[in-house]
């Protein structure tokens, strides 16, 4: 089927060459077990309207849009595995708790957490009975059963204290579950519940994970994802504890930090109190710049349990063990490969100086053999030469020496010896025969025998007859020859015997040679061998100097360790009791607080009581009349309508001046700054204000000018700003006029007698008032002067 994109009438979705209209339903009954026919994912709303092809009884038509595209369109393209990675992500990422909504967020943190005077110091979980981890039904649950059982209209009669107890408990109730059931407001109070944010202290010997196992549970509570990974047990693989890790790192908390800073003093602007946007924006501003360095604390505390607990646990420092066993016997392999490699570098060349050694002294072996056996053939040729000379004796008339030293020295040995033993053997024979044997060899070497006589009568007279001149000239001619071959054996000769001095000499000092470098060699490797075990000696020097040295400072880091420890165990009591000094000093100043405000509304109330029971009239004619009585306050006022002051300024001062006269008077001063009423209190307290100095108003304008020299000091000092306008104080309901005034004479004398019977009370309340920035009563002091 081929899908068209509709956006016409359902008459558009009719094919030609379909017996009957295509239909994009479900639930069609022709349709029952096969795949849908998508027509169109995108087509626009059919309004269905009676006549044509849609007047058919089982006509039916639906659009298919963004539901049906995400149904059978959008998860066709995601295969099973994306499935089974988006289900693995689901299982590590686990449930987010605490997360606010991102347009909330803002503003459920912005400020601080309201909590009503009858809830504080209660524990609304105890209160609603149900625990910290319960969830909004059961917490409901709950407060339905209490709202059931502690409704004042379910209990029976009884006197009126015990049904105020009632109310009240009822009334903390419903505060309490409307504070809990706002899952903002209840993130925000139990952040300000108490909690051990201490580190465990691990020593060795403790099970680790029964040490920290305790304090991950315990910060477990503050996570935003859930479920939190368990710290799991020695036999967890490493994936596991690692993922564990992973999730402590990247740990989100849900706790509020800017109840962190208000519980911990900052000074947090509630919003509620801002009268513009503006305003309420910048005090947004200002409760996050506290929060901050809060939420950094926080950060801090969760890594450093996290550092802690990787550097005691048992299976990260395996691992590490492992791994620096690993790196160890990776390097053992080197280095034993590195040895292997030097030591086979040392054995070729240990190798190749000894083929060396054995070449030469296979060599010298050699020439000394070759030296041996030319001189012992020169030693035979020798004597063979001197037994050859030594037959000339017998041959000397026949044979001339210079002829027979030349056969000598020509003739080969074999030559020598075969003529030798022939010219002996002749001898014992023929003498003739020899000297035949010996021109024959003087012949052989390309001479004439040159007989006795011939060489004799050279030098002396001879009966012989003179030689012809061709004979004398072959005479001289052969005995040049003659003379030429001598010449020319004698300096072959002495060319034999320089090269072979020569050669002599050159083999001498090759032998030199060798010998120096065989001893050069020697003590190279003498030398080498002494650095190495110098080099060696010294390696081990040094490495036992460097493992005293390792000790040492181990034992150094143990004792700077140990020596931290007890200086940051010392400093965290110090710091932990300056913390409770200043907790138990914050609690107290807190309590004194609420003390004071307890006194001031109390007070307030009696006084708002009597007020109300009068009408204006009333107290404009009780006014003058004390006026009219007390020529001294009439002499004030009259003075005090002679100074130029602010309206706003006049109306304190007459209000301070007539302040004595009644309880009501003193509503019409400005309470203390420190301290603040409900809302209730202070709307009657405004209302109140307002009354008494419209009246004193009126009373200033209307009433007769009078001598201001009867005004007493006080009043004088009150009028001229020189005394201080009398705040209220908790030692006295109101407060005492000037002793020079009459009509304060017996209120004075009552406050004396009162505060006779608790002077240490009065001591320790000014003490506390001094300590809030509270202005005690001038007249007091006054008074006492």
């Amino acid at each position: 089927l081929q899908t068209c994109c509709v956006s016409a009438p359902v008459e558009a979705f009719r094919v030609a060459t379909m017996p009957r209209p295509l239909k994009a339903i479900l639930d069609d009954p022709e349709f029952a077990g096969q795949d849908p026919v998508v027509i169109s994912a995108c087509c626009s709303p059919i309004t269905l309207t009676p006549g044509g092809c849609t007047a058919a009884a089982d006509y039916w038509c639906e659009r298919a849009g963004a539901a049906f595209h995400e149904r059978y369109e959008a998860c066709g393209s995601k295969t099973n595995e994306d499935d089974e990675e988006d289900d693995d992500d689901e299982d590590a990422t686990g449930e987010e708790y605490g997360r606010r909504k991102k347009g909330k967020d803002k503003a459920a943190s912005g400020g601080a957490l309201k909590i009503s005077e009858l809830l504080k110091g209660v524990n609304l979980y105890e209160l609603l009975e149900c625990s910290e981890g319960s969830s909004q039904d059961e917490i409901k649950k709950a407060y339905r059963s209490l709202a059931l059982s502690a409704h004042p209209d379910k209990q029976t009669k009884m006197d009126p204290d015990a049904a105020k107890q009632v109310q009240e408990n009822f009334v903390r109730i419903q505060e309490a579950y409307e504070l809990l059931s706002d899952p903002a407001k209840r993130m925000q109070y139990d952040s300000t519940l108490d909690f051990d944010d201490s580190l465990p202290k691990f020593k060795p010997g403790q099970d680790f994970f029964e040490v920290f196992s305790e304090a991950f549970r315990r910060n477990a509570r503050f996570s935003v994802k859930r479920p939190v990974p368990e710290l799991g047990s020695l036999q967890d693989e490493p994936k596991v504890w690692k993922r564990f890790y992973d999730f402590w790192y990247d740990f989100q908390s849900w706790r509020d930090p800017v109840m962190l800073a208000q519980a911990d003093g900052e000074e947090i602007l509630d919003l509620a109190d801002a009268e513009c946007r503006e305003e309420r924006r910048w005090m947004m501003r200002e409760n996050e710049r506290i929060a901050r360095k809060y939420k950094q604390d926080e950060r801090d505390r969760i890594s450093k349990l996290v550092n802690l607990a990787e550097s005691f646990d048992p299976r990260i420092q395996a691992e590490k063990e492992a791994k620096r066993a690993a790196r160890a016997a990776e390097a053992a392999k080197r280095e034993e490969e590195r040895t292997a490699a030097k030591r086979a570098k040392d054995e070729a060349e240990r190798q190749k100086r000894e083929a060396e050694e054995t070449a030469r002294a296979a060599e010298e072996k050699k020439k000394k053999e070759e030296k041996a056996a030319r001189d012992e053939i020169k030693e035979r040729v020798k004597k063979l030469r001197q037994r050859l000379r030594g037959f000339h004796q017998a041959m000397k008339e026949h044979v001339v020496l210079e002829q027979l030293n030349e056969v000598c020295v020509q003739l080969k040995e074999e030559d020598l010896k075969a003529l030798g033993d022939s010219v002996e053997a002749a001898l014992r024979k023929d003498a003739m025969a020899a000297v035949a044997l010996v021109h024959k060899a003087i012949e052989s070497i390309g001479l004439a025998p040159l007989q006795v006589d011939d060489v004799s009568t050279s030098s002396g007279p001879t009966s012989q007859p003179e030689e012809t001149a061709e004979e004398k000239e072959e005479r001289m001619k052969k005995e040049r020859q003659r003379q030429k071959k001598a010449a020319e054996r004698e300096a072959k000769r002495k060319e034999e015997e320089a090269t072979m001095a020569e050669e002599k000499a050159k083999r001498e000092a090759e032998k030199a040679e060798e010998r120096k470098k065989r001893e050069e060699l020697r003590k190279k490797e003498q030398v080498a061998a002494e650095a190495a075990k110098r080099a060696q000696e010294k390696k081990e020097e040094q490495k036992a100097k460097k493992d005293d040295e390792k000790k040492k400072k181990q034992e150094e880091q143990e004792n700077q360790r140990r020596e931290q420890q007890r200086e940051e165990a010392k400093l965290k009591a110090q710091q932990q009791a300056e913390k409770d000094r200043l907790e138990a000093q914050s609690k107290k100043e807190e309590q004194d607080i609420e003390r004071l405000v307890h006194l001031f509304s109390t007070d307030r109330i009696e006084r708002f009581n009597k007020i109300e029971l009068q009408t204006d009239d009333a107290l404009g004619k009780a006014l003058q009349e004390a006026v009219e009585g007390d020529a001294s306050l009439a002499a004030a006022l009259s003075f005090l309508k002679e100074q130029n002051d602010a309206e706003e300024l006049r109306l304190d001062k007459a209000v301070a001046l007539v302040s004595e006269l009644s309880p009501v008077w003193p509503l019409g001063l400005p309470p203390p700054s420190h301290i603040r009423l409900p809302n209730d209190l202070r709307n009657r307290a405004k209302k109140a204000k307002n009354r008494i100095r419209d009246i004193l108003q009126k009373f200033l304008v209307s009433a007769a000018a009078a001598d201001t020299s009867t005004a007493s000091e006080w009043q004088r000092g009150i009028v001229t700003g020189i005394e201080a306008i009398p705040a209220w104080s908790p030692t006295k309901q109101v407060e005492q006029p000037s002793p020079e005034s009459p009509s304060g004479a017996a209120a004075a004398a009552g406050k004396k007698a009162k505060k006779a019977k608790a002077p240490k009370e009065e001591e320790d309340l000014d003490d506390l008032l001094a300590e809030f920035g509270a202005t005690p009563s001038a007249k007091k002091g006054k008074k006492k002067k």
